[in-house]
């Protein structure tokens, strides 16, 4: 067979190739499932660097997480009990530092204060099996398509939101939580 023949098979493999794969995708985006517009519309800070939005005094965002046992759960039934809420996963170092303070928390305010996880990386195996190494008996959700960050205007974690019983959120702290610092946060919210 002359070379340029088996190019044109190649080609036309190559092509119809492609082409199972653009109607693979597209049957996947019309089953239903809510996708969401990623946008460069980021806030900067002086130097240039991408920051969180400030979600202060703002409700929380109003989106489906997936448990850590696969069912889909509505960040409304968040709402009703004061709550920390702490966005991490397991590869960022400032996560793991943290999870300890926030697992003694948990333990310390159960009573009066929801602690909620959501993973925005990790499978539920990897975030269970990581969480429970460092203490964690709390809730744990994971951000499966991104749309919690998205709605609140994350771009880094850890972030931790501190969210009153009506679901606005009356703190947000970006960065390795203390126990000092969740101790404040506890503080605000039960005032």
């Amino acid at each position: 067979m002359p070379a340029r023949t088996r190019l044109s098979i190649a080609i036309a493999g190559f092509v119809a190739l492609c082409a199972a794969i653009l109607f693979i995708i597209q049957s996947f985006k019309s089953d239903g499932t809510q996708i969401y517009e990623l946008s460069n519309q980021v806030v900067l800070s002086n130097n240039g660097i991408a920051t969180n939005t400030n979600n202060t005094g703002k409700a929380l965002a109003q989106v489906d997480l997936k448990s850590v046992n696969g069912a889909t759960v509505a960040t409304q039934t968040f709402v009703g009990r004061p709550a920390i809420i702490n966005i991490w996963y397991s590869t960022c170092e400032p996560c793991r530092r943290e999870l300890p303070v926030l697992a003694l928390g948990a333990e310390a305010y159960s009573d009066k204060i929801r602690f909620i996880g959501i993973n925005i990386k990790d499978s539920a195996k990897v975030a269970t099996e990581f969480a429970l190494e460092y203490g964690v008996k709390f809730e744990l959700f994971l951000d499966t398509n991104g749309s919690f960050i998205s709605s609140s205007g994350i771009t880094t974690a850890p972030v931790t939101l501190a969210i009153n019983a009506q679901g606005l959120v009356i703190s947000q702290f970006a960065g390795e939580l203390s126990t000092d610092k969740l101790n404040s946060l506890v503080a605000e919210l039960l005032k």
